[in-house]
């Protein structure tokens, strides 16, 4: 059986190196592939996915999707779209499918489908008018703005001033992105980070506001990392919901304790554990990896 571990990194993340050894320990030979570093080929009796610099088909069983890179112009990122699907076409399961990878990746896409399913979301705005992002903020007072598509909490800034949201919604019109606002969620200087596997909420954190200066809880921005010993019950239905509701394999829920419930901010197709590992021992690549060898079974 032969895994690839798929990634943009010139050398591999902490994560996508666990991924590696657990694959390699399951008896997997394993391989980590850049997208650029992949070329597809059609037509003349010839329909695959070839190897740069070597031209060698990837003859793959399997493969883990962990991200398609950032700064990319559209025709690339179109570009390593299609390679991804044509890997898929080709027969190989990948993990998470490049389709709901790029659902969840689009936040303003995959609030759409998780509030169309019934899941609980928080009231959310999506313009390209800054004449009108004043008037929200004067209507919902505190207010979050943040890009459309980001990882890691940077980029994201809250204000209940009208002035200043409008100063930043049109700094992002002339730099041509959207303008994406969030009505802030009263929260207990945390959040929550469930991590769903398959059918299963393999564990769950809280993400703790560790400076008083800052409202942000991702643990890139310091947060500290607290695990969550007994669940309850409508929490896990919510994070294996939204899980599958976007159709994903695994995937990192955040969701907010608002004072009418709980509230899912966003669901990550490419979640890092390192926090989750950390806070609560659990081995995440090795469940990951054995389930993904299950389904390659099947």
């Amino acid at each position: 059986m032969k895994i690839a571990v798929i990634s943009d990194q010139a050398t591999p993340t902490w994560s996508a190196r666990q991924l590696l050894l657990a694959f390699e320990s399951l008896g997997a030979s394993t391989v980590y592939i850049r997208p650029s570093e992949m070329a597809s080929v059609i037509g003349d009796g010839e329909y695959g996915v070839l190897h740069i610099p070597s031209l060698k088909p990837l003859e793959l069983d399997g493969a883990i999707l962990r991200d398609l890179g950032i700064s990319l112009t559209l025709e690339n990122f179109l570009r390593r779209i299609d390679v991804i699907r044509h890997l898929e076409l080709t027969g190989t399961l990948v993990v998470n499918p490049v389709e709901s990878m790029i659902r969840a990746r689009d936040k303003y896409h995959s609030l759409m489908i998780l509030n169309k399913a019934g899941i609980p979301i928080p009231k959310t705005f999506v313009l390209e008018d800054c004449m009108t992002v004043p008037k929200i903020v004067e209507s919902w007072g505190r207010t979050v703005i943040k890009p459309i598509i980001g990882s890691m909490g940077f980029g994201v800034t809250s204000t209940e001033s009208p002035d200043i949201a409008y100063n930043i919604a049109r700094t992002l019109l002339q730099l041509k992105q959207p303008i994406y606002l969030q009505k802030y969620v009263e929260k207990p200087k945390r959040d929550i980070r469930a991590f769903v596997i398959g059918d299963e909420l393999i564990a769950a954190y809280y993400r703790v506001q560790t400076s008083p200066t800052s409202w942000k809880t991702n643990v890139a921005q310091g947060a500290k990392p607290i695990p969550i010993l007994k669940p309850d019950k409508e929490l896990e239905e919510i994070a294996i919901k939204s899980a599958k509701t976007l159709n994903l394999y695994y995937a990192g829920v955040d969701i907010a304790e608002a004072p009418d419930g709980y509230k899912v901010f966003e669901v990550n197709a490419s979640p890092q554990w390192k926090g989750l590992q950390k806070a609560t021992g659990i081995n995440v690549a090795s469940l990951l990896a054995r389930y993904i060898v299950s389904l390659i079974k099947k």
